[in-house]
């Protein structure tokens, strides 16, 4: 499941999508739509974080995963920064 997306990073719009991991880890990596360069992990560990994942139909939780990087201001960090930014789900 992969989710593209439009933001807006450090005054540019940028194509960037979201997708759930495929080796089962319950992450939801954020990374450049034309290149495999990860710029967020958000990981749903721990028992909430796993009933979301069980529970939540896949492109509502990609939806919420996205607005909390936006909201969190992880996807501007990650690229000003160049590291990979992680937080929970």
């Amino acid at each position: 499941m992969i989710q593209t997306f439009d933001c807006n990073v450090g005054g540019k719009t940028e194509r960037l999508c979201a997708s759930l991991a495929e080796d089962g880890s319950r992450r939801i990596l954020i990374s450049y739509a034309d290149s495999a360069k990860t710029l967020v992990i958000l990981d749903a560990s721990g028992l909430i974080g796993m009933l979301k994942v069980e529970l939540e139909d896949p492109d509502r939780l990609i939806a919420h995963a996205i607005r909390k990087a936006q909201d969190a201001g992880l996807i501007d960090k990650a690229v000003s920064t160049g590291s990979i930014q992680e937080t929970s789900l």
